[in-house]
This record gives structure tokens, C-alpha cells and sequence, in this order.
């Protein structure tokens, strides 16, 4: 074993080599998901500078209140699913590191994709903030094409990995938007 290797295992005693590996692929591609979605935040802003004067929305108050107010919660919740997928599911949003569980947990148990819901609030966030009803436009555009992809494509490859399991959750959670429901004294759900 080379003297790197050897100062590697002692860091991280009782894990393999491989074990170590896989943490450091996943801690990459969360990086690299990141600065993506860094980029993507960038260029909406870029997009609503350049085009200030295409389909202006100013509300006012409410523009500097709710915008913000989105694109950080987006972001948390951005940040919480991925890091659940990380410590759960043992995976990445990226499907050549994919979990290697079925989450069902945190932000999961409420919608199976709550990370591109985040980064849903977070873009719109940043296209209200700005008064940018270009931004807002391109994002509805962009998120329309994405989650049909994500629902056809990501719904069979679910189904082919998790079998059963998934179907259980594709039927108790809503694919996207949360069920807001109120439990009466009964426990019964009232909608």
C-alpha cells in the first residue's frame, strides 16, 4: 500500500478503499450540482439585467419581500434534499451516482421531487425579486420540460430499481407540490 493510500485508510479507519472513493465521486458531483445550480442562478439574474424592460413586473414592496423570500427557501430546500439523498440514500442528484436506497424520508416523505421544486422556488425567486417577467417566463418554459422528462424518465428508472417499494411511495406522495392537510382530534386527514 502506497504512503498516500495508507494516510487515506488512517483517516477514515474501518472504511475500504472503495467505500472511500465512492464519498469522494459523491462529494464531487454535489460540488459540481452546486456550482451548476450557481450558474443557472447567474445567468437568471443575467437574463432579467439584459432583459429589464421585456415584460416588467413591479409590485412594489412585494417584489424585494417574496422574492427573496422564494429563492432562499428554495435553496434550503434544495440543499436539504440533497443532502438527505447524500446521507439516506447514499447517492447524489446526478444518476451516474445515484442512491443506492429509496428515500422516503425528510423532504421525500411530502414530494418525490422536492430538490427541483426548491429549485423551482428559488428560480422564480430570483425572476419576482428582479420584477423579470422574462426570467419568470423562461423558468416556466424550462421547469415545464423538466419535469415532464423527469416524470416519464425518472418514474421507469424508479420502477426498474426499486420495484414495488416505489410503487408503494409513487402512490402514497404527490409528485411534486405537497398535500397541505390538517389532522382533526380523529387523526384523520382533512384536505
Amino acid at each position: 500500500m502506497s504512503q498516500p493510500e495508507a494516510q487515506k485508510n488512517q483517516d477514515y479507519p474501518g472504511r475500504s478503499s472503495h467505500e472511500q472513493k465512492s464519498d469522494s465521486l459523491r462529494r464531487k458531483v454535489v460540488i459540481i450540482f452546486f456550482l451548476g445550480l450557481l450558474f443557472m442562478a447567474v445567468l437568471a439574474l443575467g437574463i432579467g439585467w439584459a432583459c429589464a424592460d421585456w415584460g416588467s413586473i413591479r409590485l412594489g414592496w412585494l417584489n424585494q419581500a417574496l422574492g427573496p423570500a422564494l429563492a432562499v427557501g428554495g435553496l434550503a430546500l434544495v440543499g436539504w434534499s440533497v443532502r438527505v439523498q447524500y446521507v439516506l440514500g447514499q447517492g447524489t442528484p446526478a444518476p451516474k451516482v445515484a442512491t443506492q436506497r429509496l428515500v422516503t424520508q425528510g423532504p421525500y416523505a411530502h414530494s418525490r421531487n422536492p430538490m427541483t421544486l426548491g429549485a423551482l422556488w428559488m428560480y422564480l425567486g430570483i425572476g419576482i425579486w428582479m420584477g423579470s417577467g422574462m426570467v419568470i417566463l423562461l423558468v416556466v418554459i424550462v421547469f415545464s420540460a423538466l419535469l415532464t422528462f423527469i416524470y416519464i424518465h425518472e418514474t421507469r428508472e424508479l420502477t426498474d430499481r426499486f420495484g414495488e417499494e416505489y410503487l408503494a411511495y409513487k402512490k402514497r406522495t404527490p409528485f411534486l407540490w405537497p398535500r397541505f392537510t390538517i389532522l382533526n382530534g380523529n387523526k384523520e386527514k382533512i384536505s
